[in-house]
């Protein structure tokens, strides 16, 4: 088992019991004492877990996966305004790249009123809406598809992002941190959404109020990597301070 598997396990174990101890994961993960410590001083540094005397407790700002049905009802109308924003630095003719949930879904749908698209997405439920929805050209990185999300992911996925270049890339997010930057719950989505922000000319991060001052286990990037991150006017005004003092471009709807 790699390090990273192996903190994503421990995390896990912390999802269903409230505290364990050092040698309870040594024996469930069979490695020794040292190890976990060292994994344990790792995910506390990142501020995802609380070490206690012998043991640790998950930190209740960690963000960890939805599925999909869960995710769309979730800050409904603030996900159409981010999509109405988004679809409007669309121009017709251009490639773009849509990362896989329930904020870019929002903008496949604003993004059938263009013209001679190119379409690259990691969702199979984006590729299918816009299959029967428009005449785009679209394509699906593929790979090893997540059931509870319809995301794509794994090196097949990757390869894919590394033989195309888009014209404007839209990633969404489930953690956001402004120190931290962006985050993921799981060690694939991570290395694919880095693929993502690499694959584009311009990238923007559209995210809900919801899902800043959280973190997940896996870094992806941070927030200096966006043209512009595209928000509603939920966002805390606190976090909004932190970004202007970054000068990070931020757009509220």
């Amino acid at each position: 088992m790699f390090q990273v598997e192996r903190q994503e396990k421990i995390v896990q174990i912390l999802e269903e019991k409230p505290r364990v101890t050092v040698d309870e994961l040594a024996i469930l993960l069979g490695v020794t004492a040292m190890t976990i410590r060292r994994d344990l001083k790792y995910l506390e540094s990142v501020q995802i877990i609380s070490r206690t005397y012998g043991g640790a407790v998950l930190k209740s700002k960690l963000t960890l996966e939805l599925p999909h049905k869960e995710k769309e009802s979730q800050n409904k109308l603030e996900k159409e305004r981010i999509a109405i924003a988004a679809a409007d630095l669309v121009k017709d003719g251009q490639t773009v790249l849509l990362d896989a949930g329930t904020t870019t879904m929002e903008i496949a749908k604003q993004l059938i009123k263009r013209q001679n698209l190119t379409v690259v997405t990691s969702d199979v439920l984006i590729a299918a809406y816009l299959a029967v929805s428009s005449n785009f050209a679209i394509f699906c990185t593929g790979d090893r598809v997540q059931n509870i999300t319809g995301a794509c992911m794994g090196s097949r996925a990757i390869q894919l992002l590394k033989q195309i270049y888009a014209d404007i890339a839209f990633i969404g997010a489930s953690s956001v941190d402004v120190e931290l930057g962006l985050s993921a719950p799981t060690f694939e989505k991570a290395e694919l959404k880095k693929e993502m922000v690499l694959s584009a000319d311009q990238v923007i991060l559209v995210a809900d109020n919801s899902k800043f001052n959280r973190r997940s286990i896996n870094k992806i990037c941070s927030l200096s990597e966006f043209a512009l991150i595209i928000c509603d006017q939920g966002l805390d005004e606190d976090v909004r301070e932190k970004l202007h003092k970054l000068k990070i471009n931020l757009q509220l709807v």
